[in-house]
């Protein structure tokens, strides 16, 4: 018989023995690790976690890891500027790799993460409404590790964890979980305005006109506020004072 819990009951399992410090903590850095460290737990089997925000310059950054080699494996996609977590977190979309030694998406970079020891991996987007600012991704060093129920189960773990850190962000009262991440959350219609005037002008989707909005910051070395506004200071007519 399948004993299992449900989704929901193992997701409020593993956060409870955290939520009264995740609540009560002042250090964002804090926090981070307490998530990383439950999301190795939720799954068990992990070589290990981390999660990836933007840094005070704007840039991607790994803001949390629970080792070293999930710290180089995200480094990695910084430098290269490809990978499942970039990815996640251009499209809102989990992603996953089953085997890294046969993903053909991002070759050098899975190349690098099987010399790390590294097999597979998903990565899930930390969401704020329909807007990514970050992404949760989990390691194995064994292929195929993901299980179709055990990502819908990060998807659930990564929508209580962006709760938490926007929660704590409120908390401590402007001290930032990133500069970018505030410009991102206080400034949203700009993103929403310019990945509008892609989606009218390319003839793509929702997802599609985000994904080419982070791959032009990516391509340029900008943030993706600067690359939404430079997009909207292109278009004649509107409105380009916002104050």
């Amino acid at each position: 018989m399948d004993t299992e819990l449900p989704l929901a009951d193992e997701l409020a399992a593993v956060f409870a023995r955290f939520s009264n410090v995740l609540l009560t903590e002042e250090t964002v850095a804090h926090a981070l690790k307490l998530i990383t460290e439950a999301a190795v737990m939720a799954v068990g089997d992990a070589a290990g976690a981390g999660v990836s925000l933007m840094d005070p310059s704007g840039r991607r950054d790994s803001a949390a890891s629970t080792n070293e080699v999930v710290e180089q494996a995200d480094n990695l996609q910084y430098e290269l500027g490809q990978g499942p977590c970039l990815s996640a977190w251009a499209s809102g979309h989990p992603v996953d790799i089953a085997d890294v030694r046969t993903d053909l998406r991002w070759p050098e970079w899975g190349q690098a993460a099987n010399d790390l020891g590294l097999r597979s991996c998903v990565s899930v987007p930390l969401l704020s409404g329909d807007l990514a600012f970050g992404a949760i991704k989990i390691y194995w060093a064994n292929p195929k590790a993901a299980s179709h129920r055990l990502i819908r189960l990060l998807e659930l773990f990564a929508a209580q964890a962006s709760i938490f850190l926007v929660n704590i962000q409120a908390r401590e009262r402007g001290r930032m979980l990133s500069a970018q991440l505030k410009s991102t959350l206080t400034q949203r219609d700009i993103i929403s305005t310019a990945k509008g005037i892609i989606m009218a002008s390319r003839g793509l989707g929702n997802h599609d006109a985000m994904l080419h909005l982070m791959t032009m910051a990516l391509k340029e070395n900008s943030t993706l506020q600067e690359v939404a506004e430079k997009i909207i200071e292109s278009m004649p007519g509107l409105d380009h004072d916002r104050g």
